[in-house]
């Protein structure tokens, strides 16, 4: 009986944030408002256009526009237009910006967190664990003016989406769209202004900025960060202090540690204070790595340096949070958590086809990606939901892969949308979840397993998380 009712109140939650976005009434509104629908003997309606563009193309998103007229007039009959006309209605400035208007609706809903699946315990003292990155859609090269590419050997054409996605509670926090062209640290400080005490920062190289890991620090958050080669290291903070020749100084002084942690300060002019960790990497990986440093190189007329080689014989990382909470030899695999919006990237493009953008018209791209993303977003509500009731009651991991396909197949994410009939579809859930939906389990782990099968040593930590978490000094 209590697990009927959890079920029926996060259920209701759930269903309220799809009513609540694809609310005829407030998409009608809206629509006129961006004189999207300026008549009101308007056919065509706000939210018919909104499922058009969103969660009708997510089975065929190269559906051709006869194919979308004949979805509209499955939709509406009244409605029914000729591509000719539904092409121009796409293409006028204002549909783009209604959907642009749309897509908020969405995230502030997703940011309602419906119910946190059990977190692995490496990750259990954290408020949250908010993952950053980027991905690269390539674009018609005539879109150049609008979309800058990078050009070369990339495309001349290309917009980037910068996620940031709250792990622990399965959320989209952020999206931000840009050009081609925009680089990753651009976008470093952004994450600063909506930290909490004890959220962890986990993102890869493209974002590295001292600086910001200092604000993330002062705001008493945390973060976990490879660290690129010519940054300055100190074992002090006084000014005297000699910067480190890393790899001569772990050679010299700990030639035979497969892992070592050592408290330094990084940067030439604002020390900040943290863990440096470096694993020595088995000789088969250092090879590889070496000889995809030699192709880079190659590739720019360059030649790697011994010493750059030298430094290939580690994996680095930074960290503020302290060995009480995590052990020099978890640290690895704690990372591996951020691979899970890579893996997110690649179900929106394979499953989502995120990436495909097909015209050389920039409103046509926009309105093609801001109802890609509405649907990815909704999505990510439903595997939120999901992931809950498999962490909290199967003691599985849901997998997204299965998920999307599940909810695409015969049409039942769309069908549901537009006959407003979110609880069946959330009844339908329920049973297919353990089993369809989740991860099999074999003999190579997930990254979820690892990280438990890694935090014996936290049982009695654990114990006491209530307790503040220990920055080291």
């Amino acid at each position: 009986m209590k697990l009927k009712q959890e079920l029926t109140s996060v259920a209701t939650k759930v269903k309220g944030k799809f009513t609540h976005v694809f609310d005829p009434h407030q998409l009608a509104a809206l629509a006129r408002q961006n004189s999207f629908i300026q008549r009101s003997t308007s056919k065509l309606e706000g939210k018919e256009f909104v499922e058009l563009l969103s969660t009708e193309m997510v089975e065929n998103a190269a559906v051709t526009l006869e194919g979308l007229c004949d979805i509209l007039q499955q939709l509406n009959p009244q409605a029914a237009m000729t591509p000719q006309a539904l092409h121009q209605r796409i293409l006028q400035p204002h549909a783009s910006t209604y959907l642009y208007d749309v897509l908020p609706l969405a995230l502030r809903k997703n940011l309602e967190a419906v119910g946190t699946a059990l977190p692995a315990a490496l990750l259990a003292p954290f408020g949250r664990v908010l993952l950053e990155d980027s991905t690269q859609c390539h674009l018609h090269e005539k879109l150049a003016d609008h979309f800058k590419g990078c050009g070369g050997s990339g495309s001349s054409s290309a917009l980037k989406i910068d996620l940031i996605y709250d792990y622990t509670n399965a959320i989209i926090h952020d999206l931000h769209i840009t050009d081609g062209t925009a680089a990753d640290q651009g976008r470093a400080a952004a994450i600063v202004s909506s930290l909490q005490p004890d959220d962890l920062v986990l993102r890869d190289l493209g974002y590295f900025s001292l600086s910001v890991l200092r604000q993330i620090a002062e705001r008493q958050a945390y973060f976990l960060s490879r660290l690129p080669k010519g940054v300055h290291v100190f074992l002090a903070a006084n000014d005297e202090a000699p910067a480190l020749e890393l790899v001569d100084h772990l050679q010299k002084h700990f030639p035979h540690d497969p892992v070592v942690d050592l408290d330094v300060y990084v940067g030439r002019e604002e020390k900040q204070p943290c863990r440096l960790i470096a694993y020595r990497l088995p000789d088969e990986v250092v090879e590889q790595r070496r000889r995809s440093a030699y192709e880079t190189a190659r590739k720019k007329g360059r030649t790697p340096t011994r010493e750059y080689l030298d430094w290939l014989q580690y994996g680095w990382y930074i960290t503020n949070v302290s060995r009480a909470v995590w052990s020099a030899k978890v640290v690895g695999t704690v990372y591996r958590v951020r691979w899970g919006v890579e893996l997110t990237f690649k179900n929106w493009k394979s499953l989502c086809h995120i990436h495909v953008l097909k015209g050389t018209r920039p409103e046509r791209i926009k309105c093609l990606l801001y109802g890609r993303l509405i649907t990815i977003v909704m999505l990510n509500i439903l595997y939120g939901y999901a992931a809950w009731y498999a962490s909290n009651h199967l003691q599985r991991e849901v997998s997204a892969h299965k998920l999307i396909n599940w909810l695409k197949r015969k049409g039942r994410l769309a069908r549901a949308i537009h006959q407003g009939k979110i609880d069946t579809l959330l009844d339908d859930l329920i049973p297919a979840i353990p089993k369809m939906l989740c991860k099999q389990k074999r003999k190579r782990r997930t990254t979820h397993q690892l990280l438990e099968d890694e935090a014996l040593y936290m049982a009695s930590l654990l114990e006491n998380v209530a307790k503040p978490l220990g920055k080291t000094a």
